[in-house]
């Protein structure tokens, strides 16, 4: 009470109505009706109330940093981009015919799946080495040859 009397602390009433976490909570909000989610469910999955969901919602504060994870990772996006810290676009996504089939891979068990990085590794080494320059793919084919002679106990 003493701190009030001297301007040190502040009354709710002095506040007004501002919400200091307004952008989250809008962000919040949308990502939650994108996902067809009602507050209740969003609270179920997150192991908290509806209350609190609401209380988020209304920009009144954010939810602790373990409740921030758990809602990036059901939403799919980094804590980053739930903060609103990025520059606004979303990382891409995979087109639905790249998760299908994914998902298709997964129900053939881990051996699949290791057969499929392997394929996906080289595929990636291929499609780097196809994107750079033409003088930088001759000079990298020579680097590897004469690695191979020295290997082989060949001289140039």
């Amino acid at each position: 009470m003493a701190r009030a009397a001297h301007g040190h602390g502040r009354s709710r009433a002095g506040r007004g109505n501002r919400t200091p976490h307004r952008a989250f909570a809008v962000r919040l909000a949308r990502l939650r009706a994108e996902a067809g989610l009602t507050q209740t469910q969003l609270a179920d999955r997150l192991g908290a109330s509806r209350r609190q969901v609401a209380y988020y919602e209304s920009g009144r504060g954010r939810p602790p940093g373990a409740l921030l994870g758990l809602l990036a990772d059901l939403f799919r996006i980094s804590t980053d981009s739930l903060l609103g810290r990025e520059g606004g676009a979303r990382p891409p996504r995979l087109s639905s015919g790249v998760l299908a089939r994914l998902r298709a891979i997964e129900r053939f068990g881990a051996d699949a799946g290791r057969r499929l990085e392997a394929v996906l590794d080289e595929f990636i080494v291929a499609e780097e080495w196809r994107r750079q320059p033409a003088r930088a793919r001759r000079a990298g084919a020579a680097a590897r040859a004469g690695g191979a002679r020295r290997a082989a106990g060949l001289r140039h």
